[in-house]
C-alpha cells in the first residue's frame, strides 16, 4: 500500500458587483489530504527484509547457536518459526518458508487452516543447522525441532539446482512435509486434524508395501533394498510420512535427472509423474487429493544465477525437469539475468538489474515494486524511475501489476 500526502491550496475569490467593491483574495490555507493507492491484486511476497536476527526472543538458549529466523503466521495469529545457523543463507531460509506456506495453503478438498493452527499451537519449529545430517554438534535439548540441513537445501537457480547435484539433493520438500504431517495432518499412530487424508495416505502406503514383512525391501512399490529401515520406520510409526514424500519428490521432478532407476535413491518405483501414474496410481491419488499439479508459491531464483532461467521443459536443460512445474518466479539480486516462462498463467518478477522477461503463452503478469506513476512505460519496456527494478524488456506479457493498479499491456 502506498500513501502520498498532497498539500492543496484552496483559493477563495470574493467578488463584488459594484464599482466600489474591491476584489479580495482569501488567505491560502494548506489542506492535507491522504490518497491511498491500493491494488487488491498486489501481493507483498516474502523477502529478505522479513528475516530477523533477535533469536533470543524465540528462546534464550538459541543465542550464539542460531543467527536468524523467519515466522509463518497461522490463521489463529500464532506463528510457526523457521530458525537457522549462520552458514544458512537468507535465500535458503526463504526457500523453506515458501515450501511451508505451499503445504499450509488449501489447494483442493482439504482445509489446511486447522493444520496451520495446530502447528502454531504446538510451537512447531523448523531448524536449519549448518552442514549436512550428522555434522551438527547442537545439543539435543536445543535441537528439538524438525531439521533441514544447509547442505540439503538448494535454492532455485543455484549451482546445486542447475546441475541436479544429488550430493546436495533437495530435502526441503521432504523434511518440511514431515513437520506438517507429524504436527498437523496427523498419522494413524498420532491422529491430527485431517483423519480422512491420513487414512488415504495410509492406504496408499500399505498398497506400496508387500503384505508379508518378509518381502519388504524385495517386492512392492517402495522400500527396495531397505528392509531394516522399513522395520525401523514401522516401530516408529513413520511409514506413512516417508512413503508420501517419496511420491511427492518424484511428482515434482526432483528425481527425473537421477541416473539410476526409480526415485528417492532408487527405493521408490517411480522416477517421475508419468511413472507414478502408471506404477503407483494410489500414491498419485493420495498426493493429488491435497496438493496441486503445479507449485503455487513465488519461487525465488538465486541471485547468483546468470543467463535465462527457463520454466518450460527443455531436454538440453536437465534442471527444467523441476522448473517446468513452477507457476510464479522472481529474479533476485542485481545481475542482468532473464526469465522465460511457460504456457500457463504466470506471475513473474524481475530484480534490480535489466531483465528480459518472456511470458510465453497464457495470461502472464509482471509485478513491480512500486506504483505505476514511478515507472516509464513504452511499447516493450518498463523503466523504474527510482532504480529498484531496473529496465525490463517484456515479451508476451498481458498485465503489468503495480502497487496502485493493474495495467493492461501488449
Amino acid at each position: 500500500m502506498k500513501k502520498i500526502t498532497i498539500g492543496i491550496l484552496i483559493l477563495g475569490l470574493l467578488m463584488g458587483c459594484s464599482q466600489n467593491t474591491k476584489i479580495k483574495q482569501a488567505e491560502a490555507e494548506p489542506v492535507e489530504k491522504v490518497i491511498v493507492y491500493e491494488n487488491e491484486n498486489y501481493v507483498d511476497y516474502i523477502d529478505t527484509s522479513d528475516i530477523k536476527t533477535d533469536v533470543e526472543s524465540i528462546n534464550k538458549k538459541f543465542k550464539g547457536i542460531f543467527s536468524k529466523y523467519v515466522q509463518y503466521k497461522a490463521p489463529n495469529g500464532k506463528t510457526i518459526t523457521i530458525i537457522a545457523q549462520d552458514q544458512v543463507t537468507d535465500e535458503q531460509v526463504l526457500k523453506a518458508y515458501n515450501v511451508l506456506s505451499f503445504y499450509l495453503t488449501s489447494h483442493k478438498g482439504y482445509d489446511m487452516t486447522g493444520v496451520a493452527n495446530a502447528m502454531a499451537d504446538s510451537q512447531a519449529i523448523l531448524m536449519m543447522p549448518n552442514g549436512a545430517d550428522g555434522d551438527s554438534n547442537i545439543k539435543e535439548s536445543i535441537m528439538y525441532g524438525q531439521p533441514l540441513y544447509q547442505l540439503e537445501t538448494p535454492v532455485t537457480g543455484d549451482k546445486w539446482y542447475i546441475n541436479n547435484d544429488y550430493e546436495h539433493r533437495d530435502a526441503s520438500y521432504e523434511e518440511i512435509l514431515h513437520m506438517v504431517h507429524d504436527n498437523g495432518i496427523g498419522t494413524s499412530s498420532n491422529p491430527g486434524k485431517l483423519p480422512e487424508l491420513t487414512s488415504t495416505i495410509k492406504g496408499a502406503m500399505e498398497n506400496a508395501l508387500p503384505k508379508s514383512k518378509s518381502d519388504w525391501g524385495k517386492k512392492g512399490l517402495w522400500g527396495y533394498g531397505s528392509k531394516d529401515w522399513l522395520l525401523e520406520l514401522s516401530k516408529e510409526g513413520s511409514l506413512e510420512q516417508e512413503y508420501i514424500v517419496s511420491v511427492l519428490d518424484s511428482y515434482y521432478g526432483l528425481w527425473s535427472a537421477f541416473e539410476e532407476k526409480g526415485g528417492m535413491w532408487g527405493i521408490y518405483i517411480a522416477k517421475d509423474r508419468n511413472e507414478i501414474k502408471e506404477k503407483d496410481p494410489m500414491g498419485l491419488e493420495a498426493l493429488e487429493s491435497f496438493l496441486p499439479e503445479y507449485l503455487t508459491y513465488m519461487d525465488r531464483i538465486s541471485p547468483d544465477f546468470e543467463g535465462t532461467f527457463e520454466m518450460s521443459y527443455k531436454e538440453e536443460l536437465a534442471y527444467t525437469f523441476k522448473s517446468q512445474y513452477m507457476n510464479k518466479a522472481r529474479l533476485t539480486g542485481e545481475k542482468n539475468s532473464n526469465l522465460s516462462a511457460n504456457d500457463r498463467d504466470n506471475i513473474l518478477m524481475g530484480n534490480k538489474g535489466n531483465n528480459v522477461i518472456d511470458g510465453k503463452d497464457g495470461v502472464d503478469i509482471v509485478q513491480f515494486s512500486g506504483s505505476s506513476f514511478e515507472y516509464e512505460i513504452s511499447d516493450n519496456q518498463v523503466k523504474d524511475l527510482r532504480g529498484r527494478d531496473g529496465v525490463d524488456t517484456l515479451k508476451n506479457i498481458e498485465i503489468l501489476r503495480f502497487a496502485d493498479k493493474d495495467v493492461q499491456f501488449n
